[in-house]
């Protein structure tokens, strides 16, 4: 492995960390690196949930230490998203390429127009909302929620952060931080399965996530200090970008082979 590859991984690591706990749609930049660097689609998808796992677990102590987690209710719900999780990495072994992109790619235009007509949902709690109790509509959509992050991971986290804000209640940093121990948990399951088909690189996988605890290490501290408005325009400025890349407007795979060669 060459020198600019090494520097490429973790660099790009403290990228996607840095997005990532912010927002989502980080892992658009590390599976465009991974494929970049020759794995399959399945392998790269598969190596993406190291730095997932690793940059979750960190933002997630970071914002339980903060108090961003006290009262949620992540358990209640991190229990559907698994087994949901679960079903979509068996069934992304089972698929040679992923079929969701133009999906996800609405959904996330969806969610950029409601961040503008609604920004105040984001800005605050809604305690008419935070105050209800979970139903089986909860259940449901987490658990869609942890199919689509089992199968494919790009993007996952919009969908937490919209169900956080428009079924729960909280206001974007609290998401975030909801957001974080989901991914977490569910991530444990997914790596265990995805190891039984041999199908991480996990060289690049450490290497990358070296760079994604720096990232989310920088990003929760910047949330902490900027709050919620803040942090909504950065949501907003990398659903864009991840957009463009689902659409195929924006080529990250080829930038990174301009990189690397």
């Amino acid at each position: 492995m060459s020198m600019t590859i090494i520097i490429l991984l973790v660099v790009s690591g403290i990228a996607v960390g840095f997005i990532n706990t912010l927002s989502a749609g980080g892992t658009a930049i590390s599976i465009a690196l991974y494929l970049a660097l020759g794995l399959d689609a399945n392998t790269a998808n598969a190596t993406n949930r190291i730095g997932v796992l690793i940059q979750s677990s960190l933002s997630t102590g970071m914002f339980a230490q903060k108090g961003y987690l006290k009262n949620t209710k992540v358990f209640l719900l991190a229990l559907p998203t698994v087994i949901g999780a679960a079903a979509g990495a068996i069934l992304s072994l089972l698929l040679p390429t992923p079929v969701f992109s133009y999906f996800l790619g609405a959904s996330l235009l969806i969610m950029l127009v409601f961040l503008f007509a609604s920004p105040s949902s984001f800005d605050k709690d809604d305690e008419k909302k935070t105050g209800k109790g979970i139903g089986i509509l909860h259940h449901i959509i987490f658990f869609l929620i942890g199919v689509y992050g089992g199968f494919i991971q790009v993007g996952t986290g919009f969908f937490i952060m919209a169900a956080g804000s428009m079924l729960l209640g909280y206001n974007i940093v609290k998401t975030n931080a909801v957001k974080t121990c989901i991914m977490a948990l569910y991530t444990i399951v997914a790596i265990i399965i995805f190891m039984s088909g041999e199908n991480i690189h996990w060289q690049y996988g450490l290497l990358h996530s070296a760079g994604t605890l720096l990232g989310s290490f920088l990003a929760a501290r910047f949330a902490f200090k900027k709050g919620a408005k803040l942090v909504r325009w950065f949501v907003i400025i990398v659903i864009i970008f991840t957009t463009l890349y689902l659409f195929k407007i924006l080529d990250l795979n080829l930038f990174f082979q301009t990189l690397i060669h």
